[in-house]
């Protein structure tokens, strides 16, 4: 959400959101779009649904599609300044925004526990690290996020701006909106962002501790698991760097600005919200990372199954 927060500027577009929007959204469009459709295609034409990591990343990758496909509706407002295409269009952008984010946090959250279960615990885990657990795991996630979905969207329709004599759409929320829409930010912010940032930060701490066993190789941990070490630091640092980049600023100015907003801090954190919100769209710019890393373990760990199946042919 934003507000009109000046009022000599507050019917043109000369503040500076209008522009970093749609330059911002215009890049996350064109880079986005070719690198998901891309990793997408590539997941499932390489690695196929037979692995629990490439069901989540291709979760993933359809997450972040939907959002970017809903940009230029974003970019068209930002640009002209005004809305002229109804409510319920008004509504999509910004219900696949938080659709996106949200989503993303969960599935980002399965990939970092997959992997963690794979390296710490490659035995005892496979029972629970099934097709079928991983499947259930996403079905609730979109259950989930599509039936939060609807308050969002009731919440972001569009506005008419008296003063300026146009609609508005993403920006201009009445109190009673900005009220309501606090307390769905707070609870998604707590179940969506905080717990599963805390469980990414778990399995970080607990790979890291695996890794620096030294009574265990490189050579062996590699035999064991089938995974190569530095990938997996690598999976679990783009792991951290999308959280702390694209959702927890996001969200603590955000909150900061929704409490300025309901007169409970005197600062206006309006600038600061707007650029956060700028880093949380390239979130799905920076998935890829997350596919290529992983991918690149799945492939390494079926060369090593196939090399140890022909083995066990041959000798046989």
């Amino acid at each position: 959400m934003a507000d009109k927060e000046m009022s000599n500027s507050s019917c043109s577009t000369s503040h500076f959101r209008y522009p970093l929007f749609t330059a911002t959204y215009s890049l996350v469009f064109l880079v986005g779009l070719p690198l998901n459709v891309f990793s997408l295609c590539r997941l499932i034409r390489r690695l196929g649904l037979r692995s629990v990591p490439v069901i989540y990343m291709v979760n993933l990758a359809l997450s972040d599609l939907l959002f970017i496909l809903s940009l230029p509706l974003r970019i068209i407002y930002f640009a002209r300044g005004k809305w002229t295409f109804g409510s319920v269009v008004c509504m999509i952008p910004g219900t696949l925004f938080s659709v996106n984010l949200y989503s993303s946090s969960f599935f980002i959250t399965f990939i970092s526990v997959d992997r963690m279960l794979a390296v710490v615990y490659p035995l005892r885990s496979r029972p629970f690290r099934t097709l079928s657990a991983s499947w259930a795991a996403c079905t609730a996630v979109w259950a989930g996020i599509i039936g939060l979905s609807v308050p969002v969207a009731l919440n972001h329709g569009r506005n008419w701006d008296a003063n300026c004599s146009v609609y508005r759409c993403f920006e201009h929320y009445s109190e009673e909106s900005w009220h309501n829409g606090f307390i769905i930010l707070c609870i998604l912010t707590l179940a969506g962002i905080c717990i599963p940032f805390g469980i990414i930060l778990g399995c970080t701490v607990a790979i890291v501790r695996k890794l620096r066993d030294k009574t265990q190789s490189s050579s062996e941990f590699t035999k064991e698991t089938g995974l190569n070490r530095n990938r997996i630091v690598r999976l679990f640092l783009a792991n951290l760097f999308i959280y702390t980049v694209c959702f927890i600023p996001f969200h603590i100015a955000f909150i900061l600005f929704g409490l300025h907003k309901l007169k409970l801090l005197e600062y206006n954190f309006f600038d600061i919200q707007t650029v956060t919100m700028c880093l949380a769209s390239t979130n799905s710019c920076l998935d890829p990372l997350i596919y290529y890393f992983s991918s690149m373990n799945i492939r390494r760990k079926k060369q090593l199954e196939m090399s140890e199946w022909r083995t066990i042919q041959t000798t046989g």
